[in-house]
């Protein structure tokens, strides 16, 4: 559809409670005060993997103001989580990592949190940690699980260890087509773990009213899953525990997928309010929050491409082992998807990629950010500029010698529908003035593609419910965190029923009222939500117009409404105001309710039936290298995104440009480090390396239409793709700028010297 067709999507009016937020009149879960309510704390592990002896709480529990100390025993034997049910909730006989949860205090004030957690005297029996999982592979390496089997899908004759998931791509004959390449490069890739360092730290509120019913308060990205999850691990019905959103200061994922994938706070804190029967809330300080909750895994990657001489490719072959931390959370979903990707997104007619998801003794890895994309496009970028070199040929032409058409299928893709990449890539050469722009001494040009799966899991619903003046409340389940809910469903459902932006509300999930949704995960926003929202709207307009048809005497066919009013086609005077109709429907049917549902599952099967219109991005830098000190500048910066049609321009940029910013940070400086033991060295902001403004640069966003996709009005997601090209990008700028090619990450000021110098 062409933007003219629309009234107001497509445009970028202000964000529905951006300037409560700006001004800090935000209500944030720490904000949430409950009528007597005590404050709560974790006491967590000290050491990577120990066997848990004995656990003392007589001495906290007698402090006066404690009302109560929870461990273990006090909970269900119920595990949880996502592929493997491998944790509980308080670390049971074992502790994995350091900030494992073992006990968990009520009292009155912090600084006695803080007093009775040093009471508690725990008896640990130390146990060999292993930190690198290629290490904790090796057949001679530790248990970890010992009541975890390995996965069932694994070649037969292969002997490892501490595997909790493996993916395996097979496609062609690749051993066959790699005897008959040209050239053939094969390397290795790294990256580390890094966390997603959202401002505002977890924190949960619980209690439990006089019927025994749970409420629960949550700054989680998926208030259903964590209620699931919740009901389940405490082993109560889910009729009997209400979660209610909680504003959303940031999560990138993070906070996403419930406790399936995170840190199980929740239950901690709702076990400490049914001891205490008194309400308690609990925050997680910043160190704490760095060392206990989900990050992005680290990964390694070996790849091997083989190519004709004028480069196309014929084959590909490669490994993966995906460093999931102590528990799989997330680490199967994220590093089979790295897994997939690593086959990239260009002609492959002859794949075989291994990927392996292993425990370590470090913290689990969570859904952050595009989980898995940003780690295999380092590796397959990079690599691709690599044999770029080899064959003498410029890499940006490389790319399109062997980009997919309409038709054609992609490892994990069995047929594309849409193909926007030669458009970014042309798009993004144009603007980054390739082959064109003069540089200096010591300094590049980089470019980098990537593509994104959107929208996995199942779908979620939507209520439009129409006030007496025409307004409209709309209930969704996902939560706002400066996504769908706060830019892109006002404007679809103002857009459906005729009315303006600001006469709709988009109320905050409360499980006991919003329908049903997976969370605000996996770039499934506009697609889930905007699809149910949209259906919901129009729902309620078809009521509205069949209640106003007898008003106009006209049929509802013959209706629409503008500005407020019902009106009969072709005779604009002939009309009934929609607040009249909304007022009547009171006497009629009680009110204008309309009820929308996106199915996702049914979807994704269709736009595999039919070919996939999956998102593809082309980004472009230019940097300059310090070769005194190695730090790297970026001096131009490029995002060229086919995202559909954009339902809100500006919050389609914002998050291309925030997405982009990330990884940035982590290109250049970011990475969680651990010690020999499984300590986190760097909790704080103090430690922890992130990007100052002085190191962003301004990204220029440029969106490609006409490639729609399956969303409302061809829209696409925009909140991952971003994440996956500019670790390579950055990297391959370096090179260009060097000659050195830099296969480990962070490309932080000491990398890039010591590369600089073993070169």
């Amino acid at each position: 559809m062409a933007k003219a067709e629309f009234t107001v999507v497509g445009s970028s009016p202000a964000r529905i409670g951006g300037v409560e937020r700006v001004v800090g009149k935000g209500v944030y879960g720490i904000d949430v005060m409950l009528k007597d309510q005590l404050h709560g704390g974790i006491l967590r592990s000290q050491y990577a993997h120990a066997k848990i002896v004995s656990i003392d709480i007589s001495e906290a529990k007698a402090l006066l103001g404690v009302h109560a100390v929870v461990t273990a025993a006090d909970a269900p034997d119920v595990r949880y989580g996502r592929s493997y049910i491998d944790r509980y909730i308080l670390a049971r006989h074992k502790v994995r990592f350091m900030g494992d949860p073992v006990a968990a205090v009520a009292a009155e004030t912090p600084a006695l949190v803080k007093q009775a957690l040093k009471k508690i005297k725990v008896v640990y029996e130390p146990l060999p940690v292993v930190i690198d999982p290629e290490d904790a592979m090796r057949p001679e390496a530790p248990t970890l699980h010992e009541d975890m089997p390995l996965p069932k899908n694994l070649p037969d004759g292969v002997k490892v260890k501490n595997v909790c998931g493996f993916t395996a791509v097979h496609v062609g004959d690749p051993e066959k087509a790699m005897a008959e390449a040209d050239v053939i490069v094969e390397e290795a890739y790294e990256t580390k773990m890094i966390h997603p360092q959202y401002l505002e730290p977890r924190m949960t509120a619980a209690q439990v009213e006089p019927n025994g019913r749970l409420t629960v308060w949550a700054n989680a990205q998926a208030p259903f899953p964590v209620r699931q999850e919740v009901a389940k691990t405490l082993g109560m019905p889910l009729n009997k525990v209400r979660v209610i959103s909680a504003e959303l200061g940031g999560g990138f994922g993070g906070k996403g997928s419930g406790i399936t994938s995170g840190a199980a706070v929740e239950p901690i804190c709702a076990l400490l309010a049914m001891k205490a029967k008194r309400a308690v809330m609990i925050v997680l300080d910043k160190a704490e929050e760095t060392i206990s909750t989900t990050i992005r895994a680290g990964a390694k990657m070996y790849i091997k491409t083989g190519v004709k001489k004028d480069g196309t490719i014929v084959a590909r072959t490669g490994k993966v082992i995906y460093d999931a931390g102590a528990y799989s959370g997330f680490g199967t979903q994220a590093g089979g998807r790295c897994t997939n990707m690593l086959g990239g997104w260009y002609l492959m007619p002859n794949c075989h990629i291994d990927g392996y998801v292993v425990y370590t003794n470090k913290q689990v890895c969570g859904p952050v950010r595009g989980p898995g994309g940003p780690q295999a496009a380092f590796a397959v970028e990079s690599h691709m500029d690599s044999i770029a070199t080899k064959l003498g040929m410029d890499p940006a032409e490389f790319r399109m010698k062997n980009m997919p058409k309409p038709g054609d299928k992609i490892v994990g893709v069995p047929k594309l529908r849409d193909v926007s990449l030669g458009e970014t890539i042309r798009i993004a050469k144009e603007k980054i003035g390739w082959g064109k722009v003069k540089l200096e001494k010591n300094q590049g040009i980089g470019i980098a593609t990537g593509s994104w799966i959107e929208s996995a899991g199942p779908g979620g619903g939507a209520v439009v419910k129409i006030n007496e003046d025409g307004s409209a409340t709309v209930h969704i389940g996902k939560i706002d965190m400066g996504t769908i809910p706060g830019f892109g469903i006002p404007l679809i459902v103002a857009e459906e029923l005729g009315i303006p932006v600001s006469d709709v509300t988009v109320v905050n999930v409360d499980t006991d009222a919003s329908p049903w949704d997976a969370g605000t995960v996996g770039s499934r926003g506009i697609l889930v939500s905007g699809t149910a929202a949209r259906l919901a709207a129009i729902d309620a307009r078809g009521q509205i117009f069949k209640m106003a048809a007898s008003l106009l005497e006209a049929s509802p066919d013959d209706l629409e409404i503008k500005d407020k009013q019902i009106r009969v086609k072709g005779t604009p005077a002939k009309s009934v105001a929609l607040a009249t109709v909304a007022t009547n429907a009171h006497n009629i049917i009680g009110e204008v309710i309309g009820r929308g549902y996106c199915d996702n599952l049914a979807l994704m099967a269709e736009e595999k039936a039919h070919g996939s219109s999956q998102p593809f991005t082309t980004h472009a830098c230019i940097v300059e290298v310090d070769t005194d000190t190695g730090n790297v500048k970026i001096l131009k910066y490029v995002a060229v995104h086919d995202i559909g049609f954009p339902i809100h321009r500006a919050a389609v940029e914002g998050q291309i440009e925030g997405a982009a910013a990330m990884s940035i940070g982590q290109a250049l400086c970011e990475q969680v480090v651990f010690d020999k033991n499984g300590r986190t060295m760097n909790p704080s902001f103090v430690d922890y390396l992130m990007p100052t403004i002085n190191m962003m640069p301004r990204i220029e966003t440029t969106l490609v239409p006409g490639y729609p996709g399956a969303g409302p009005y061809g829209a696409k997601g925009a909140g991952e793709i971003a994440c996956v090209p500019p670790l390579a990008c950055i990297a391959n700028a370096i090179y260009n700028a060097t000659g050195v090619r830099i296969r480990k990450l962070p490309l932080s000021p000491e990398n890039v010297l010591r590369s600089l110098k073993e070169a």
